[in-house]
């Protein structure tokens, strides 16, 4: 089923196992998701004490760069026109508008401030994430052990920093991680429902339409969708689905701004602007400093990627090569974040320790030290973490 090359339908259904989760498991997932709160939070708390402003307590910490804008949208709505930023030429169009409705909406429910409702918002998010990953692991045949070292590397992953945050990282793995469990289960309806969500919180969400579409043609073959079948029907309404998100924010803004891709076009105020992803890699060496490392960065995530095609990972490999690219294509910032955002990047990782299992325990050491390293740079606002 893995092998795209070789579609063969399913006569007798396709391998769906319990999504029943044993009480040992719980207690696991539950682990992981507090100690890596307690200890996230806490070293940015003292790394902010430290080396920042005392007196800033560890949320406040975490609010930095995209946090702020999606403060804004809750408070304030979607800007007008542009005039934020040294310049005045940037405005809160580039974000999407799912993750501040839902925290905007928990905010007034339960009267607390909007930092408190994205805070809460992502921690959900992230802990929703958790039981997945378990769960897609295991779908996938990997076996327990590998389930739950895929949940500790997530919980502990390299740019945890953005699963503590109000960024959009958290909510964007847990819809990803939904999308996969039910696309490799052929359960279309549910990736249609969770398409539309994915792509109102990320941009990319709409991307998903490519393992998707893999998915079905290796689960059903292309003569499937000649025949007009009902299952072929079910993951067309699928495709169609998932950027029903991303249009309606466009139809929106058009009507906001008379731009309809305005989210696109209001990045030139951050410097980005389209270019051929290999200038933009070959410049970080050039600049050298931090954009240096983001190009090293890349190439880490071009070796996972490669290996996931060896692996004949297509779906999951396709998805990572593109929402590492198009970022590429306008600047190396933010990279690693896309990279350690998306669920093939970890996938790749599992992948290794699954053949190599002794590794295991580095890999989970050398990612808690680098999310350590990430946090404290965050929250000190070191741009580099972007």
């Amino acid at each position: 089923m893995n092998d795209m090359t070789m579609p063969t339908p399913a006569a007798a259904g396709p391998y769906r196992p319990s999504l029943a989760i044993s009480s040992r498991d719980w207690l696991m997932i539950i682990a992981a998701f507090v100690l890596s709160r307690a200890a996230l939070y806490g070293m940015g708390y003292f790394g902010v004490q430290l080396y920042g402003a005392p007196g800033i307590g560890p949320l406040q910490a975490y609010c930095q760069f995209d946090c702020v804008w999606f403060q804004r949208i809750i408070e304030n709505g979607y800007d007008l026109y542009p005039r934020w930023l040294s310049k005045g030429n940037a405005a809160n169009w580039a974000f999407m508008p799912l993750y501040p409705m839902i925290s905007g909406a928990l905010s007034s429910l339960l009267n607390i401030e909007s930092l408190i409702g994205l805070m809460l918002v992502a921690n959900i998010a992230f802990f929703i994430s958790l039981p997945l990953m378990l769960l897609v692991l295991r779908q996938l045949k990997l076996g327990d052990d590998t389930a739950r070292f895929g949940v500790w590397l997530l919980a502990f992953s390299p740019f945890s920093a953005y699963f503590v945050s109000g960024y959009t990282e958290p909510m964007f793995m847990a819809l990803m991680l939904g999308m996969f469990l039910f696309a490799y289960r052929e359960q279309w309806l549910m990736v249609a429902f969770l398409g539309v969500f994915i792509s109102g919180t990320r941009n990319l969400g709409v991307m998903m339409v490519f393992p998707v579409l893999i998915l079905a043609l290796q689960a059903y073959g292309w003569r499937e969708f000649f025949r007009f079948t009902e299952r072929a029907f079910k993951v067309v309404f699928t495709l169609w689905l998932i950027p029903f998100g991303l249009f309606a924010y466009m139809v929106y803004l058009y009507h906001l701004t008379g731009d309809a891709l305005a989210f696109k076009h209001i990045q030139v105020a951050w410097g980005r602007y389209m270019d051929s992803p290999l200038d933009w890699w070959l410049s970080g060496f050039e600049l050298g400093g931090r954009k240096a490392y983001l190009s090293i960065m890349v190439i880490f995530g071009w070796c996972l990627n490669g290996y996931l095609f060896s692996q004949k990972r297509w779906a999951e490999a396709t998805l990572m090569f593109i929402c590492c690219t198009i970022p590429l294509m306008t600047g190396l910032n933010a990279m690693p974040r896309y990279m350690f955002g998306l669920y093939p990047t970890l996938l790749a990782i599992i992948l290794l320790t699954h053949r190599w299992p002794a590794i295991r325990p580095a890999i989970l050491c050398i990612s808690g030290m680098v999310a350590s390293f990430i946090a404290v740079a965050f929250v000190n606002f070191k741009f580099f973490t972007v």
